[in-house]
Formats: C-alpha cells, sequence, structure tokens
C-alpha cells in the first residue's frame, strides 16, 4: 500500500495545484490594471507548469513502481523461491512456479534445411539419352541432347559396365540414364 501512496499524493498536489492556476487565471481578469494582470497571469503560469509536472512525476513513478513488481516477481519465480506474491493492480495472491517455462515466439520462423538441387546436362551423344524404367530397362523417352534433368537423391546403380542416376526431365518424367552421358552441374560433381 505504501507504494501507491507517493504517486496518489503527488496526483492530489497536481491537482491544487491546477485549481490555484484556475484561481489565478480568474483573479487575472478586467478587475486589475495590466501590469498586475500580467504578474497574476505568469504566476498562473508558473502554477500550472508546476502542476504538470507533478502529475508527470506521478505517472512515471506509478508505472516505475508497476515494473520493479513485475521484476521482482520474475526473480521470484526463476529462482525457485516457493512464495506467495502479491501484484499490485489486481490484489491477487498466487505463487509462482517452481521451475520456469520458456514461452516460444510464434513470430519467428522456424529454420528449415533447404534442399540441395543437382542438376545435370544430357552431352556426348548424337541422337540423344534413352530414358529408362529402371537401370538398363525398357526405354521410356529419348532426351534430347543440352537437355537439362534433376538428379534425384537415389543412390548411382551400376549395371551392364555403366553407372545409372536416377533423374527428373524438364516435362516431370523421372526414370534412370546412363551417368556417362551426363554432364553434373557444380556443386554436385
Amino acid at each position: 500500500m505504501s507504494e501507491i501512496f507517493v504517486p496518489i499524493a503527488l496526483t492530489i498536489a497536481g491537482v491544487v495545484a491546477a485549481f490555484i492556476a484556475y484561481r489565478g487565471i480568474r483573479r487575472g481578469g478586467a478587475r486589475f490594471y495590466t501590469l498586475e494582470r500580467e504578474a497574476i497571469l505568469r504566476r498562473a503560469a508558473i502554477t500550472l507548469i508546476g502542476s504538470t509536472i507533478l502529475f508527470t512525476l506521478a505517472s512515471g513513478l506509478f508505472i516505475y513502481e508497476q515494473q520493479v513488481d513485475i521484476a521482482l516477481e520474475a526473480t521470484a519465480g526463476a529462482s525457485g523461491v516457493n512464495q506467495v506474491v502479491e501484484t499490485a493492480t489486481l490484489g491477487i495472491q498466487f505463487p509462482p512456479d517452481d521451475t520456469p517455462t520458456a514461452t516460444p515466439d510464434l513470430t519467428i520462423p522456424t529454420p528449415t534445411a533447404t534442399p540441395l538441387i543437382c542438376r545435370a546436362v544430357v552431352t556426348g551423344t548424337s541422337l540423344g539419352l534413352y530414358l529408362r524404367d529402371t537401370p538398363g530397362g525398357e526405354e521410356l523417352d529419348l532426351l534430347p541432347e543440352g537437355e537439362l534433368l534433376t538428379l534425384l537423391a537415389d543412390e548411382p546403380v551400376e549395371t551392364d559396365n555403366f553407372i545409372w542416376r536416377r533423374v527428373r526431365a524438364l516435362g516431370g518424367e523421372e526414370g534412370w540414364v546412363a551417368q556417362e552421358f551426363l554432364e553434373i552441374r557444380a556443386p554436385c560433381q
């Protein structure tokens, strides 16, 4: 309760100073000569500035004390002290958690591994390269010289004195081709 007394006292002092300023402004009416009126209004303005400063101090002190209370609660919860903490704003009592848990920030994207895409170009053939269903198997399509292919993650297979690689053509067809007729682009070499 003592932590809220000072901001309330400053607020009351600010209200009193504002009332005095208002009264001074009212007194600075037409009843007085010009020099007296200016002196009264000057005092009223200074009192009004004092009132504003008192209100600002009261608000700042109140916010500061709230932040200190929050920091103390967090410290008590983090150190594992099992005590009852009273919040100043709500007056609710609750024991802090024994083990603090980190709350994930859902606005931060989670990192994901970027797959490495390996490319190859059909080269060293006169007519083109056959795309086959299995290594050395049935011919599916004829890939022309210079065709860009994507190497798939399957392990190379050696059959019929050739090393066969599983690939995907630009049209989406998948199959096996002889590695001898591929120019594999960096960084997949």
